[in-house]
Order: structure tokens, then C-alpha cells, then sequence
């Protein structure tokens, strides 16, 4: 009657493995063709389909050994020994494959909402946040752009210009600030600032102190520019709506490029605040 139990109960561990694994594996079937949310559900199932599994075959071997842990025959106990080891070996095997799973969708994200070039995020990692950021959270949203950019690509070369977006990107990576302030390139020399519970006197201040920094000459190997950016920036007004504020921010960017380099202006339905200048005109020419 007891071995009966233990073949019985050694079936069932073994189906549940081979059910958990097959599960695990359909699941993960071109993973990294999947879209963001997608995988984000299919990963998440991976973990309770893996989580049932372990926590099944775990209880069907601990209590087979547990039965049969006081008989005196050691040949009735070799069976529930081997089914708890054969369980371990699938809590094993299981583990590390959801851990090459989840570094996978940590490369996968990385590929996905990164810039390669400036290391900032890009346009996917921007749709990313609005689609997770509170619907009525106070925003500040800044729309940067290089002046002469264009210009350097076409008398220097792209190689030059994309030194140039590497040095201006590790300038910016300094004004991030984790679950607030969130930097992202999206277009060639376009880039993005959005800044949780900034105020519009804070907005004013971040701005200022960007184009302090951007506002200066680069060694480019062979080449010494003096480049300059233009800034927009718009506070959020009421329930989030990230086309709207790109817009606004997009804007007043040509509003502070219009009246000169390295200049930011603040939108306003009403009008622009006045934009402040931060070079000399000796250095500006």
C-alpha cells in the first residue's frame, strides 16, 4: 500500500514538472518579439506558473519522505528519497532559468527604451512614463534643442556630430534625479526633461542651470566649437496630457531660439515670460 503511495505520489511530481516546464517554455516562445506589455504579463505568469509548480511537487516530495521516514525497511524509503532529490533538481534547473529569463528582459528593456549613443533614454522610454505617471501629477516638462547643429553635421561630418551629442548627453545625465527628474533623446539633437512636483520658480532655476552647463565650447578631437541650446519649458495644468505638453514645451522652444542663443522661455496661453541670455555676444558670435 505504501510503495502504491509513493509510485502514485512520484507520478504526480514528475507530471507537475514536466506540466511547469512545458508551461514556462510556451510562454517564453519568442519572448524578445513580444511588445514591452506583453512581456511584462507573460513574465509575470512564468512567475506564478513557476511558483505553483515548486510549491506542488515540493509538497508531494516533503510528504512522501515524511511518511516514510520512520519504517525500518530502508527499501521503502528509496523512492520518496529520490523523488525529494528529483524535486530539487527541478527547483534547481527552474531557478536558473528564470533567472536567464528575467536578465534577458533586463537586457531586452535596456535595448529597448535606451539611446545607444548618449546612454539617455529615448522616445520609448519617454512613452513609457507617461503611460505609468499619475494622471493629475504636477510636471514640468523641458523641450531642448542645440543650436547649430545641423550645420556642424554638415561642414564637420557626423562623426563629429555625434561627439558632440555623447558630451551634451553625459552633461545632462548629471541633472537626473531617480523617480523625479527623467532626461530623454528624442531626435537627433532634440532631448526631453520632464521633472516631477517641480514648481514653475524650479523649472526656472533647473534651466538656467542646463544651459549654464551646455553653453560652452567642446574639444571635439581636432575641433574646439563653442555650441550653445535653446530651452522651452511648460508646467502641467490640472489632468496630464503628454501631447499637449510636448507641444507647449516644443513651442516655446522656437519662441527661445528666435530670440537668440542660449535662451529658455516658459509657456504661456497668455504669452512668454521673458527668455533670460547666459553668453556674451563676443562669445555667441
Amino acid at each position: 500500500m505504501e510503495e502504491a503511495r509513493n509510485y502514485i505520489l512520484t507520478i504526480l511530481s514528475l507530471g507537475i514538472g514536466f506540466l511547469t516546464v512545458y508551461t514556462m517554455l510556451r510562454l517564453t516562445r519568442s519572448f524578445s518579439r513580444q511588445s514591452p506589455k506583453n512581456r511584462a504579463v507573460r513574465s509575470s505568469l512564468v512567475g506564478l506558473v513557476v511558483l505553483s509548480g515548486l510549491g506542488g511537487m515540493h509538497l508531494l516530495g516533503s510528504t512522501s519522505t515524511l511518511q516514510s521516514g520512520f519504517a525500518h525497511d530502508r527499501g521503502s524509503q528509496l523512492i520518496p528519497l529520490a523523488l525529494y532529490m528529483l524535486t530539487m533538481a527541478v527547483i534547481l534547473y527552474l531557478f536558473l532559468r528564470v533567472r536567464l529569463l528575467l536578465g534577458e528582459r533586463e537586457q531586452l528593456k535596456e535595448l529597448a527604451y535606451r539611446d545607444t549613443l548618449t546612454g539617455l533614454m529615448n522616445k520609448n522610454g519617454m512613452d513609457h512614463f507617461w503611460g505609468h505617471c499619475k494622471s493629475s501629477e504636477p510636471l514640468a516638462v523641458f523641450y531642448l534643442d542645440l543650436n547649430r547643429f545641423k550645420s556642424i553635421n554638415d561642414t564637420l561630418g557626423h562623426h563629429t556630430g555625434d561627439l558632440l551629442l555623447q558630451a551634451v548627453g553625459t552633461c545632462l545625465q548629471q541633472f537626473t534625479r531617480k523617480g523625479k527628474r527623467h532626461i530623454y533623446r528624442v531626435g537627433g539633437d532634440e532631448f526631453v526633461i520632464i521633472a516631477k512636483r517641480c514648481s514653475r520658480k524650479e523649472a526656472e532655476q533647473l534651466a538656467l542651470n542646463m544651459l549654464e552647463r551646455l553653453n560652452r565650447n567642446y574639444r571635439l578631437e581636432s575641433h574646439d566649437l563653442f555650441v550653445s541650446a535653446s530651452i522651452g519649458v511648460t508646467i502641467s495644468q490640472g489632468r496630464i496630457d503628454p501631447k499637449r505638453l510636448i507641444q507647449e514645451a516644443d513651442s516655446a522652444m522656437y519662441t527661445a531660439k528666435q530670440l537668440g542663443s542660449g535662451r529658455y522661455a516658459v509657456y504661456k496661453e497668455e504669452g512668454y515670460k521673458p527668455p533670460v541670455r547666459l553668453i556674451s555676444s563676443s562669445k555667441a558670435q
